[in-house]
């Protein structure tokens, strides 16, 4: 019993000790909070270390443990630029923040200017101007979507290419390019096939090329005229 009763008055004192450093101490407390941005493309604008650490509202001298990581991670991917967000706890005395970012995809026209969209087709910010960077969407309805997964998954090489998608309904995607080629791409499915075939086909000098059925591919010298622009 008396072993006992003095192991308690021990590790009593040692456990009060501990729970004291770290939830209460300056010992283990917010010296500087880290931050880490992703980088992307221009055209998505800038989002500043600064702002991520005013967001995140991380006092110098909270203890670590008692910093609300969950909370500060909900704050930070509210921002429409944020794809995702870790907020950890770096021992003995930092926050540390990673943010990875969207990439934009497209323009997509609307009553206040231009909407600059991700791969989901989230709405990253608006702006009152055409940027470059990024093809311009014409489309409507069911065409948004479609013009924007084309403009998701078509590769580097012929998204660099790219001015304008067109798309009147889902299955009636166009791209102009920037040398004023036209494609007739079709529905967004098949997209690898269609940018293999379409890579071929580029060595031909063309005003028309047409990838809307892959497996009989065609080009022409005949000029399409573009959409007006639709907004949504």
């Amino acid at each position: 019993m008396r072993r006992a009763l003095l192991a308690i008055a021990i590790v009593v004192p040692v456990v009060a000790a501990l729970i004291w450093v770290v939830w209460f101490s300056p010992w283990l407390s917010v010296a500087r909070v880290e931050v880490s941005v992703a980088s992307t493309s221009e055209v998505a604008g800038p989002l500043p270390e600064e702002e991520i650490r005013v967001i995140a509202n991380v006092a110098p001298g909270t203890p670590l443990l008692r910093v609300p990581t969950g909370d500060i991670e909900a704050r930070i991917a509210a921002l429409p630029q944020v794809r995702s967000v870790t907020v950890s706890r770096a021992w003995p005395d930092a926050i540390v923040i990673d943010v990875l970012r969207r990439d934009p995809v497209a323009l997509v026209a609307v009553a206040s200017g231009y909407d600059l969209v991700d791969e989901d087709g989230v709405v990253m910010r608006t702006v009152p101007s055409v940027v470059t960077g990024v093809p311009l969407v014409r489309a409507s309805g069911d065409g948004v979507v479609a013009a924007v997964t084309v403009a998701r998954e078509v590769p580097a090489w012929l998204s660099e290419r790219v001015d304008e998608i067109e798309a009147t309904t889902r299955n009636n995607v166009t791209l102009r390019l920037r040398n004023g080629s036209t494609v007739m791409w079709g529905s967004a499915g098949d997209t690898a096939f269609k940018a293999e075939v379409l890579q071929t086909l580029l060595q031909v000098k063309a005003q028309r090329y047409d990838v809307s059925a892959p497996g009989v591919p065609a080009t022409s010298d005949e000029s399409v005229s573009p959409l007006p622009l639709m907004v949504e």
